[in-house]
């Protein structure tokens, strides 16, 4: 490998598509040893810093192979050296060989690969053609950007002197294939992450990709409802599971057999209460494995500071618990969610980790991972204050005795006795907790619980190294762990108008940081609703017109012209099916 011309070149302004444009993308080969410094060679220049430059792009080679094939796709034009933008035209320097690490030394210079070039529209203007950034990218042919370890001079025909290939890395080519082909190729996208020498904005990128591939996967699971709207239910057994906490068991009106729902998915219902003008809609975990002849529901009693609001929290789950009675009818949709665990999946360990009410996704997880006989490695971390607060321990301890793959951990935060069982620990689930317990981060983690321990947890999990694709979250009303969604981080104009077209109200949106469901609430404007964190999906209402933003990501599964108020602010003026 050699290089075969050094090209330089200072910004000059041109006239493109009828505007003043700076570029330096015109490079001309010079002749003799030039200095190659941190940030480009000498009289080298970028003219926009914000796009091209910097560390981790101070040279661009292009291989002097490719130059045959742009002959043949551009034959009517002359290719000197430099025509690509590139410092170095080199020879046997490839994308599909060269990998990201890769560490080699040129003259008296070190330096090493980082990342494939993602043209501008500059090289069209380089080109005189609008069509040229296209057929670059669709050649697969991008070159090499490459940090300079060590400054020093380079000249043409100076040998290109491997130091080290990094084995262990991936090619160039990778880069572009991931990022303009396979997109979906979550192998692909957790082996590139896991490269030291990648830089960080591609980094960023990738593990954005694995978040985003993730949940349409997770989408992809969670059934389509399997019955629309709402479908009525007789309560056949309540339980009292401790002080403030019983579980509903709900067969259907019908008598006809129910259909399985995955572990972790919760039942939206709908109940008539006294005083209230309308039915109140409200979204519960299922606590169960799968069966076909009820549903069971593990509710928290939670003290209503009003009965006068179908925004007060307590007032549903108060319902349930003062006034529910065996043989009474409730109302209820179909199971759904995409906070699941497939059961089918053996081979990777699962840590689930709950807290208070937060563990009853978690036991139908369990649950269905014993009925399916699975030989999977499973950790159940459960947090309460004390004894009196445990939910299902009996049970869960049997299922721990006789499944020897499953281990469960409780842990009391103010113990009222003394502990002297090695399954039950004093203090909170945190890292050094789940360290001690756990011998490495190769798992899947499940975390379902309190806003601050769910807050705590995820950022610890994150700081041990777990992939973002392998912690997965469940999160209801002020539980909502925060996942910004990528967008523009200018301060959003809060003073947008906002029409509800059935309500006939039009209402100025003023408060950056509150959805359009609390809008609604301000002005009598009954919009259904059930965790209010954009995971269930009942307060989904169509946009008529205009365009929203989300506070976080969003988990319910939304069709083209739906929206989730409950999480959305307006990005502009905006009509709403409401």
């Amino acid at each position: 490998m050699k290089v075969i011309s050094v090209n330089v070149g200072l910004p000059r302004t041109v006239q493109w598509k009828g505007k003043a444009v700076s570029t330096g993308i015109f490079k001309t080969p010079v002749s003799g040893r030039i200095n190659l410094r941190t940030l480009n060679f000498d009289g080298d220049r970028q003219a926009d810093l914000s796009a091209h430059g910097g560390p981790d792009k101070a040279a661009y080679a292009y291989p002097a192979e490719h130059y045959a094939y742009w002959h043949r796709e551009l034959p009517d034009m002359t290719l000197p050296w430099g025509m690509f933008g590139e410092n170095l035209t080199t020879e046997g320097l490839q994308e599909d060989t060269i990998k990201i690490g890769a560490h080699f030394r040129i003259g008296s210079a070190a330096l090493v690969v980082t990342q494939p070039r993602l043209p501008c529209f500059r090289l069209g203007a380089r080109f005189g053609r609008d069509d040229m950034v296209k057929q670059f990218f669709a050649s697969g042919r991008q070159g090499i950007y490459l940090k300079v370890v060590t400054e020093g001079e380079v000249a043409a025909d100076d040998p290109i002197v491997v130091v080290d290939w990094a084995e262990d890395s991936v090619p160039i080519s990778e880069v572009t294939r991931l990022y303009a082909r396979d997109k979906d190729d979550l192998e692909g996208l957790r082996r590139i992450v896991g490269v030291a020498a990648l830089p960080t904005g591609w980094r960023d990128y990738f593990e954005e990709q694995i978040r985003q591939v993730s949940a349409r996967g997770r989408a992809r699971r969670a059934q389509t409802p399997a019955w629309a709207g709402f479908r009525s239910f007789t309560l056949r057994e309540k339980v009292r599971e401790n002080d403030d906490v019983a579980s509903f068991h709900l067969v259907p009106k019908d008598g006809q057999s129910l259909p399985p729902y995955l572990p972790g998915q919760y039942l939206t219902v709908r109940v008539s209460i006294p005083g209230m003008e309308r039915p109140v809609v409200r979204s519960y975990s299922l606590s169960d494995v799968p069966r076909d002849d009820h549903y069971r529901l593990t509710i928290k009693r939670i003290a209503s500071r009003s009965e006068n609001s179908q925004s007060a929290s307590g007032l549903v789950s108060t319902h349930f618990h003062d006034r529910l009675a065996v043989g009474d009818c409730i109302e209820a949709k179909a199971p759904t969610g995409s906070f699941t665990i497939d059961v089918t999946q053996h081979d990777r360990p699962v840590v689930l980790i709950g807290g208070g009410i937060g563990l009853t996704p978690l036991v139908s997880m369990v649950s269905s991972i014993v009925a399916a006989d699975s030989p999977r490695e499973t950790w159940l971390l459960y947090g309460v204050r004390n004894d009196r607060e445990d939910i299902m321990r009996t049970c869960l301890e049997a299922v721990a005795r006789t499944h020897p793959n499953i281990h469960l951990h409780v842990f009391y935060s103010r113990p009222s006795r003394q502990i002297d069982d090695p399954s039950t620990h004093i203090g909170h689930i945190d890292l050094g907790a789940i360290q001690r317990l756990i011998p490495t981060n190769a798992y899947d983690f499940y975390v379902c619980g309190l806003p601050s321990m769910m807050d705590s947890i995820t950022r610890d999990l994150e700081a041990w190294g777990v992939p973002a694709d392998r912690v997965h979250t469940e999160a209801f009303g002020p539980a909502t762990i925060k996942r910004s969604v990528r967008g523009p981080t200018t301060q959003p104009n809060c003073g947008i108008e906002v029409t509800f077209v059935q309500s006939g109200v039009t209402a100025l949106w003023s408060q950056c940081a509150s959805p359009l469901l609390e809008l609604a609430e301000e002005h009598s404007i009954a919009i259904d609703f059930g965790c209010r964190a954009g995971s269930c999906g009942t307060c989904v209402t169509r946009l008529l017109s205009g365009n929203v933003r989300y506070l976080h990501q969003p988990n319910a599964l939304l069709q083209g012209d739906e929206i989730l108020p409950c999480i959305a602010v307006p990005s502009e003026p905006l009509s709403l099916d409401a």
